[in-house]
């Protein structure tokens, strides 16, 4: 009888503490689009902002579903927002920078496709760095980018 209700009580503590599929289904429900290959570059000439990643779409599982390229230039007083939207490769996409780009460190990004649209912050950490350009392109002061494949995933709302 105690093994019994040893079992019962492991196999409910068990059931109890594992996670519910409903959680992980909204999770990456609500996860649809993820930005990555991001290098956001200043450009010593004008003082511009280049803006260069990728979107991509995702399943239900996580899988990735489609892929596009973006990018765009501006002056950094007028940052691509709502009302001037920037199109990627694929026409199903677009983004902005609802806040504007105060710094390259630190900036919110709102992406519209297909799932409707999906809002994160790209911030410096270990997916995301930032320092003097060290490529072979000429004019670039500094530059941020995404580290060791890395991606942010975004959120649907």
């Amino acid at each position: 009888m105690k093994a019994s209700f040893a079992a019962i009580a492991l196999s409910l503590g068990a059931a109890l503490a594992a996670p519910s599929t409903d959680s992980i289904k909204r999770q990456q429900d609500s996860h649809p689009i993820s930005v990555s290959s991001i290098s956001l570059r200043q450009l010593e000439e004008g003082n511009r902002i280049v803006f260069l990643g990728s979107i991509t779409r995702h399943d239900k599982s996580g899988a990735a579903l489609s892929s596009t390229n973006c990018n765009t230039q501006w002056n950094p007083e007028l940052p691509p927002g709502a009302e001037n939207p920037v199109q990627c490769a694929d026409p199903a996409f677009n983004f902005y920078f609802p806040t504007g780009v105060k710094s390259l460190e630190n900036y919110d990004i709102v992406v519209n496709g297909p799932d409707g649209k999906s809002t994160g912050t790209i911030e410096k950490g270990p997916r995301y760095q930032c320092g003097p350009y060290d490529g072979t392109i000429e004019g670039i002061k500094q530059e941020c980018k995404i580290t060791q494949g890395a991606e942010f995933f975004l959120t649907l709302e």
